[in-house]
């Protein structure tokens, strides 16, 4: 399928648009793309005074027209044009999310309640500019609702990203960038002597005289990869930056179990971490196999009782709808089977075909089934459970144009995954494929500053990394 627009900075957005609504199922391109004599189905959207037109042409002929003025945001018109010929003409199309293409739908939310809106009038919009289902609308208002409490929480505090990209295994959904422990073991010493230089010097800054630090999350790659030596290095270097008897939430990715031991969930609790995950992403043997996991579900459920006994009180546990050959049956056995072990939260992500993940590169096959709907009854599910839905994000190329959706136990939220995917604080990141994102409270506007992706680049440059902080 072609899509020919007359104003070509709204092409990316109509293109991701449709790649959503036909989840994937036909190819989408732009004119400039591919050869425009040679396609036989054609979407063109025009302007002509205060009116645009969207038409369907299939091998020359006139399909279908649909016309309407400019009475809200000229962009969203093209877009709900695009949206409303594709739902009418072609069977099986996933709408439920509306014209919304945006990661961060929860946001809008918020903003909207910053702006005095009533709770009919944010219906209204999401429901006639936007599109979306009351499934939808209904899901993300009661998430901004929940945010209340936690932005309250949040006030005008920093958070703390911290980068260890080292992993035993590269899984094959994954598009992080990570370095395989074995081979990487060479640059450890020099990466966490560098990542302590980049914390050190970054905080003397005069940007923090006056911050509080409201969370710290160590991320990657897989974290817990370090040995028990390295994590003892890692931990002293944050204990001598960092006052963690004044940071409200601490929060390691213990993410696989073929990376933990009793001593390093020791290691973790006895430095203050709050909060870990243990992400089994499935829990069917046969998929951790297919994935690239080298563990079984026994050793989840073993790693996860031992974290239990040495005191853990916040844990994550991590699934993904749709990986390699799984059903809707393999995937309710994942969802029981974590039900069971009552973590504390649970995230639960749709599969999203990254660019550079092995899914994509070696064009392995995902699960075709509606995981729109599935991820409706997860949600009523959980509700039953106790569990609360209390961030949502969105992805390109994800499955049948879902979401990823964060639920909790009461109290038991993630403040750094809400501050950090809702944009409600500055982001200080340090380490590999880290970025500090500076928000500007009264344009509600971020400023991005990156670090390197690479170990080698990031070992050899460390003086230039803090150098761009600076700007900070």
């Amino acid at each position: 399928m072609l899509i020919i627009s007359d104003n070509e900075k709204y092409d990316i957005e109509l293109k991701e648009l449709a790649n959503m609504l036909f989840a994937r199922r036909k190819k989408i391109y732009l004119k400039n793309e591919i050869d425009t004599d040679n396609e036989t189905e054609i979407i063109s959207l025009k302007r002509k005074d205060d009116e645009v037109t969207a038409t369907l042409s299939q091998n020359d002929k006139e399909i279908s027209t649909l016309k309407s003025d400019i009475n809200f945001k000229e962009k969203l018109i093209y877009k709900k044009l695009l949206y409303l010929i594709i739902k009418n003409n072609y069977e099986g199309v996933t709408g439920k999310w509306g014209i919304l293409t945006g990661i961060r739908p929860v946001k809008i939310v918020n903003d909207l309640k910053k702006e005095n809106k009533t709770d009919i009038q944010i219906y209204d919009i999401f429901k006639n500019n936007y599109l979306l289902s009351d499934e939808k609308i209904k899901l993300i208002k009661g998430i901004s609702d929940v945010q209340e409490e936690i932005i309250d929480i949040l006030s005008d505090d920093i958070s703390i990203y911290i980068s260890i990209p080292f992993c035993p295994s590269r899984c094959n959904y994954c598009s992080f960038f990570s370095i395989d422990i074995n081979s990487g073991k060479k640059y450890i010493k020099d990466y966490i002597k560098n990542l302590e230089i980049e914390i050190r010097e970054t905080l003397k800054l005069p940007y923090f005289k006056d911050k509080n630090i409201s969370s710290i999350y160590v991320g990657g790659g897989t974290p817990s990869s370090l040995d028990e030596t390295e994590l003892k290095i890692f931990f002293d270097i944050i204990n001598y930056n960092f006052d963690l008897n004044k940071i409200k939430e601490f929060t390691f990715e213990a993410g696989r179990v073929d990376t933990l031991t009793r001593e390093k969930l020791k290691i973790l609790k006895s430095n203050k971490v709050s909060r870990i995950s243990i992400n089994p992403q499935t829990m069917n043997d046969d998929t951790l196999i297919k994935i690239g996991r080298k563990h079984n579900v026994e050793d989840v459920k073993k790693t996860y009782e031992i974290a239990r006994e040495l005191g853990f009180d916040n844990i994550n546990m991590d699934l993904i709808l749709g990986l390699a050959d799984e059903n809707i049956n393999d995937m309710d056995k994942s969802v029981d089977e974590i039900i069971k072990l009552a973590p504390d939260s649970i995230t639960v992500h749709c599969l999203a075909i990254k660019r550079a993940s092995d899914i994509n590169t070696k064009n392995i096959k995902a699960t075709n089934i509606e995981i729109s709907d599935y991820m409706q009854k997860l949600t009523d599910k959980l509700n039953g459970k106790n569990y609360m839905p209390y961030y949502l994000y969105r992805q390109k190329n994800m499955l049948e144009n879902g979401e990823n959706i964060g639920f909790c136990k009461e109290n038991k939220y993630s403040l750094y995954n809400v501050a950090m995917m809702d944009e409600l604080q500055s982001i200080i990141g340090f380490g590999v494929g880290s970025a500090s994102k500076i928000l500007n409270k009264n344009t509600n506007l971020l400023r991005r500053i990156p670090n390197y992706k690479d170990v080698i680049l990031y070992n050899n440059n460390i003086k230039e990394i803090i150098k761009r902080k600076e700007d900070i």
